[in-house]
């Protein structure tokens, strides 16, 4: 009993076939819809009846479950062509990008029009069948994102061109500043230097036809910048200067040559740092202020030597002196005087006496004598006149002109009213 139980447990029903069959039949018609060419997203289950209506594998499924087969390959076969449209466009856009890279035709200036045209002649995108019915939005997209990376990749070589250029035109600018240096440091460039004095050195030197060959600042220009530089160090060099010469002990008067202050300077340690021209303008100062500190000197000496005169001279004024007072007389009176030790030697009190005397006696002869203001009074007088006699003369000979000039008008209005009374009678007689 045991072993007939078994036997018909092994061996398959009818009803298990039946199963098995529909399963199968429903396998079979899943895999003829997703490989059939015709089974579109868009197929409609009417329009599938009639095109498979008649084939056995779409029979042997009952309608309503071929209804939900047909329904699960729509969205299988939606989401294979879809996947498959995505492999292809990835593989579209690789592919043209690749292209427009190996074109150098295309530059960031090539518009999409003239870039259609060079991809038509190009024989990797003319070869390629895919490439031909590759969607033009697609196209379009590569295209433009090709020109952006051209056009920031023109820029970046721009910007590397422009850093490397100012780096060269930099070093030509110090390599010239460096000739402006040497010239410094052998004294022929200073602050006070023109450009027209050292243009034909300069110009010489392979720095300067350097400078020509770019744009930015002129040699000229540097030069400038450079003496520029100069005369802003003349405050420091000035003050090296001083602390040299108080270092020293030394003090420049007018007549200190310059060759001999340069030496005073050159000679320190730090008398090197100052620029020769600050140093000439440097002496020419502080000569200037030796010739002034001099002259306020004498004039102090002057207004005092003026000072003591006068008092010397007031001195003789109250000692009533005239021009017969004798000098040895006199001197008894006021050598101990303060007015008369204040002139400082007896020679110059006599020598200022002799002068007052003299001017005494000058002064007493122009009283005496027609001043001037009275000569000229006379002179004036006598000059005005003469100028009336000569009106009177000028106004008499005009007025005999005019008599004149009447009188003879009248003579020939006369003989014209007696030619036209002839004139009228001989008519009358007629």
């Amino acid at each position: 009993m045991k072993k007939k139980k078994r036997k018909n447990e092994a061996t398959p029903t009818a009803k298990d076939e039946k199963r098995l069959a529909i399963k199968k039949a429903k396998e079979d018609l899943e895999k003829f819809l997703q490989e059939n060419r015709q089974v579109k997203e868009t197929l409609k289950y009417s329009k599938a009846c009639e095109i498979f209506g008649k084939e056995p594998i779409w029979q042997a499924v009952n309608d309503e479950d071929r209804h939900d087969i047909f329904r699960d390959c729509l969205k299988f076969v939606a989401k294979r062509d879809e996947e498959k449209k995505k492999e292809v466009q990835t593989k579209n856009i690789q592919s043209l990008s690749a292209i427009l890279q190996s074109m150098d035709q295309i530059t960031y200036k090539t518009t999409w029009a003239q870039a259609q045209r060079l991809l038509i002649e190009n024989p990797a995108f003319a070869n390629d069948t895919t490439l031909q019915i590759m969607d033009k939005e697609d196209a379009l997209i590569v295209f433009e994102e090709h020109i952006k990376a051209a056009e920031i990749e023109h820029i970046e070589q721009k910007k590397l061109e422009s850093k490397r250029l100012r780096r060269q035109e930099r070093k030509v600018r110090e390599q010239f500043q460096q000739l402006l240096a040497e010239l410094h440091k052998k004294g022929e460039l200073t602050s006070v230097s023109l450009w027209k004095d050292l243009f034909s050195g300069i110009s010489a030197d392979h720095r300067f036809d350097a400078m020509l060959l770019q744009s930015g600042s002129t040699p000229l220009d540097l030069f400038k910048f450079f003496v520029e530089d100069l005369k802003e160090q003349y405050t420091e060099d000035r003050k090296r200067i001083k602390e040299i010469l108080a270092e020293k002990n030394l003090e420049v008067r007018p007549n200190t040559e310059y060759d001999l202050f340069s030496e005073w300077v050159l000679s320190h340690p730090n008398g090197g740092k100052v620029d020769h021209g600050n140093m000439k303008l440097c002496y020419n100062s502080m000569i200037e202020k030796a010739e002034s500190k001099v002259k306020d000197e004498e004039r102090e000496i002057a207004r005092k030597k003026r000072r003591i005169e006068n008092e010397y001279k007031g001195l003789l004024k109250a000692q009533e002196v005239g021009i017969e007072t004798d000098w040895n007389v006199l001197k008894g009176n006021i050598e101990k005087e303060k007015a008369y030790e204040a002139v400082g030697s007896e020679e110059e009190c006599e020598k200022l006496f002799r002068d007052y005397v003299t001017a005494l006696n000058e002064a007493c002869h122009h009283i005496h004598a027609p001043s001037n203001g009275e000569k000229s009074k006379k002179k004036k007088k006598d000059k005005k006149k003469k100028s009336k006699k000569e009106e009177r003369a000028d106004s008499e000979s005009e007025g005999e002109i005019r008599e004149k000039k009447k009188k003879k008008k009248h003579s020939k209005d006369r003989s014209d009213d007696e030619m036209e009374k002839k004139r009228r009678h001989e008519s009358d007689s007629n």
